[in-house]
């Protein structure tokens, strides 16, 4: 038994003295290749709260899954033309499509037509891409999300921060409940969980509980003045008074 417990202590030393012994040069590092994907499934933007401009830019931001480098790289892209495009090419436009010199995360820059400015019955336009090889990196990566859905609209789009906004303000969407909160606060998204990707500035609890109440304010406002109270427009809610959390 002795003698075991020996031997186990001494593989126990040799182990340890592996682990410290390595240097810096020793490190493993990821030599799988460089490959990119989106940082999500779908993105959309709205022209609602900038009715006058004709276009706007979406970013849309993607993952590196490898090694920095230090030198810009471009990556590409393709259109997935199926029924969830119906944009045509001459109603966008790709910008942009580069992974910073020593960063991970890449930015897709696409400007848009406003809807509301072109010869068309449609007020949303659908555009699916898709991350397509290059000399530089391949489609692929930790998640499988190498296709992105887009969408552009004179309409209200759900803000991608929703999850945030309805800890606030309340706990149901609709089309209304997003106009009250741009009016109430001048806010089209919350940045509480994550901060903003264009600024890096995230809002605290103490910011939204006084953001919450502007809102409360302003629904308790329209209920006061109009003969009905305020209620969601459409959605799953449709028809439903909007009661505000605060």
């Amino acid at each position: 038994m002795k003698y075991l417990i020996k031997q186990y202590f001494v593989l126990f030393v040799i182990t340890c003295v592996g682990i410290y012994g390595c240097s810096d040069s020793d490190i493993m590092y990821y030599e799988g290749g460089n490959a990119l994907h989106f940082m999500k499934l779908r993105q959309g933007l709205s022209f609602m709260t900038n009715m006058e401009a004709e276009k706007d830019t979406m970013f849309i931001k993607v993952l590196l899954v490898g090694n920095p480098v230090n030198v810009e790289r471009e990556f590409a892209v393709e259109v997935v033309s199926d029924s969830n495009t119906t944009a045509t090419s001459d109603q966008y436009r790709i910008v942009k499509a580069t992974v910073p010199a020593n960063d991970t995360i890449g930015t897709l820059a696409l400007e848009v037509c406003n809807p509301e400015f072109l010869n068309i019955e449609e007020s949303t336009l659908k555009l699916k891409l898709a991350v397509k090889d290059n000399e530089y990196f391949k489609a692929g990566g930790w998640l499988n999300y190498v296709t992105i859905q887009l969408t552009w609209t004179t309409d209200l789009v759900q803000p991608e921060t929703w999850n945030a906004m309805r800890y606030f303000f309340t706990s149901k969407y609709s089309s209304n409940v997003y106009r009250a909160i741009i009016a109430s606060t001048g806010l089209t998204e919350f940045w509480y969980y994550d901060p903003d990707p264009e600024t890096g500035y995230r809002l605290d609890q103490y910011e939204g509980w006084v953001y919450g109440k502007k809102f409360a304010d302003w629904v308790r406002e329209y209920n006061r003045t109009h003969d009905d109270v305020y209620r969601h427009d459409d959605g799953a809610y449709k028809g439903e008074e909007i009661i505000p959390i605060y």
